[in-house]
């Protein structure tokens, strides 16, 4: 079983943002379930040389299921593939957040 990760951080002006680190792999989608709870805001992380995988679908249906609005996605390992590549992971990204 793979934990969840949390860490904390005192913004000034904010109060304390609370980050809560859900594991990715399809196999332990189960594991997210039980992290994002209070959650206002998703930090959706896709490599751009594997695109969006089956997990992230889940992850995004848990996040909608949980009302969670407010997010962004980060868009890692692009300095590995084509221009044209990134730009067809966005384009893919952006169909499932519609």
């Amino acid at each position: 079983m793979i934990d969840l990760g949390f860490a904390y951080r005192l913004v000034a002006g904010i109060g304390t943002l609370g980050f809560v680190d859900v594991p990715g792999h399809e196999r332990f989608v189960h594991n997210m379930v039980a992290g994002p709870a209070g959650v206002d805001f998703a930090l959706l992380v896709v490599a751009a040389d594997d695109g969006p995988m089956p997990q992230t679908r889940k992850h995004l249906q848990i996040v909608d299921l949980l009302g969670v609005e407010r997010g962004v996605v980060a868009l890692s390992k692009n300095d590995i593939v084509t221009a044209h590549r990134i730009a067809e992971v966005s384009t893919e990204i952006r169909g499932l957040l519609t």
